[in-house]
């Protein structure tokens, strides 16, 4: 491959993923999307909005994979079932977003609107993925990951199981799957309206968020194997590239970042909810604990609850679904420590 060629290469990679991060940055400032609130609102507050939103999410970018899937417009990995390290992972993350207040993709986006308190969340973010990825804590990932279950040789999915029924095909599998869901999700999404806000309604923000993960897959595809949208190892890859220059280029998750900071400014912007926060100054300890556990979670989890959350899990893949709900069982304990009696 030539300069140009190798220069061209560059551009593509970074100008498509700053396009989907800037894109993925509007959808989620504007839907103020973040599951440490959903699960807060709905455990607090009993105020589910944001929560069917997050299960919108999934179900539209279930449905797109497949799509993408069933076309062969993409090859989608299916992530490994490294069930010791997603449980672990899973929960710890879970109490790293409640103490630090906000998730990986908020986080990011929440800097787009000027909270000062969210850089020193990615800041702990980063230094506790890069120690456990590739510092003090990387023997314990490697423990805990190692431990691998697998079926017929490969990552199992819950299409995989459901494929086991007699009369049921592999490809039809899927989206019994998804429909099964899909009746989930439209029996919890009855009940009350959601109070009015500034903010887009859960319907549309759910089906943004699951159709911009969703085309992450092929976006991420240019110039190498697709990983979708992802916050967590790329967060630590941002912190020791500069330093150490690991890896030894950026990739198109690198760029996606910066990309989402971008797309929340110009939503705030626009919406006129952009202002410099600053923490106060007792919290700012807790952040950056909050956002260190985090980080050493995401690693140990392989993802946080965008990547495994909604990127992985739209391919029904056993570990990131596992790792999905200890998350959320992290977060519940912690609220409940957090928050007693409400």
């Amino acid at each position: 491959m030539t300069g140009m060629d190798e220069l061209g290469q560059m551009l593509t990679v970074a100008l498509t993923a700053l396009g989907t991060g800037c894109a993925f940055g509007y959808v989620l400032q504007r839907g103020g999307f973040c599951l440490t609130r959903a699960l807060s609102n709905l455990f607090i507050m009993r105020d589910p909005a944001i929560a069917r939103a997050y299960l919108l999410a999934l179900l539209v970018a279930m449905a797109g994979t497949h799509v993408l899937i069933s076309l062969g417009l993409v090859e989608v990995p299916v992530r490994p079932f490294h069930w010791l390290a997603n449980v672990t992972g899973g929960l710890i993350f879970g109490v790293g977003m409640i103490l630090s207040g906000g998730c990986s993709g908020s986080t990011w986006y929440r800097v787009g609107e000027g909270a000062i308190g969210a850089v020193i969340v990615l800041l702990g973010f980063a230094m506790g993925a890069t120690t456990t990825s590739v510092g003090i804590l990387a023997p314990l990932r490697q423990t805990l990951q190692d431990p691998e279950i697998l079926i017929d040789g490969s990552a199992p999915t819950l299409a995989t199981l459901i494929a086991f029924v007699p009369g049921v095909s592999p490809r039809l599998a899927p989206w019994l799957i998804i429909a099964g869901f899909g009746v989930v999700v439209a029996l919890l999404s009855r009940g009350k309206a959601e109070p009015e806000h500034r903010k887009w309604s859960w319907p549309l923000t759910g089906v943004a968020v699951g159709l911009i993960i969703a085309l992450g897959w092929p976006a991420s595809s240019v110039g190498s194997a697709p990983a979708g949208i992802t916050f967590a190892v790329n967060t630590g890859h941002l912190l020791t590239y500069p330093l150490v220059r690991y890896p030894n280029q950026i990739s198109w998750s690198m760029w996606l970042l910066p990309g989402v900071v971008l797309g929340s400014f110009i939503a705030a912007w626009r919406a006129g909810e952009f202002g410099w926060k600053l923490p106060r100054v007792d919290s700012v300890p807790q952040l950056f604990v909050g956002g260190l556990i985090m980080g050493i979670g995401g690693i140990l989890g392989e993802g946080c609850n965008i990547t495994q959350g909604l990127t992985n899990s739209a391919t029904l893949a056993l570990g990131s679904l596992t790792t999905i709900s200890a998350i959320i069982l992290g977060a519940w304990v912690t609220i409940r420590v957090m928050f007693p009696g409400k």
